[in-house]
C-alpha cells in the first residue's frame, strides 16, 4: 500500500486523485494506482474497476480496450470529489456498512 502512496506524490497526481486516495483509505478499500493495463495507464484499479478521475473528455477507445480486458471503466469529474454519491457507491460496491 505505501508503494502504492507513494505513486500520488504532489506534481505526480492531482488534487481530485490524492482526496480520491484518502476516501478509498478511510473505507480501507485496497486499492492499485498508477497501474498500465495494456499500456494504457489507469488512475485506480480497484477490484475489476478501472476508475479514472478526469478532468477531460473520457477516451473511448482506451474504455472499450478495459472492458474487453474485463475492466469495468468508470469515470469520475474531479470537481466532484468528495461527494456523498461517490462513498455510497464505494461502501455498496465492498459491502462496507
Amino acid at each position: 500500500m505505501r508503494y502504492q502512496l507513494n505513486k500520488l506524490t504532489k506534481g505526480h497526481s492531482t488534487k481530485a486523485e490524492r482526496k480520491f486516495t484518502e476516501i478509498l483509505k478511510s473505507l480501507h478499500i485496497p486499492f492499485q494506482t498508477k497501474i498500465k493495463i495494456q499500456g494504457r495507464e489507469v488512475d485506480f484499479l480497484i477490484g475489476k474497476y478501472a476508475i479514472e478521475v478526469d478532468s477531460h473528455p473520457q477516451d473511448t477507445k482506451k474504455n472499450k480496450m478495459l472492458a474487453e480486458a474485463g475492466y469495468s471503466p468508470i469515470h469520475f469529474d474531479s470537481w466532484t470529489i468528495p461527494n456523498p454519491n461517490l462513498i455510497e457507491w464505494l461502501k455498496t460496491i465492498w459491502h462496507i456498512t
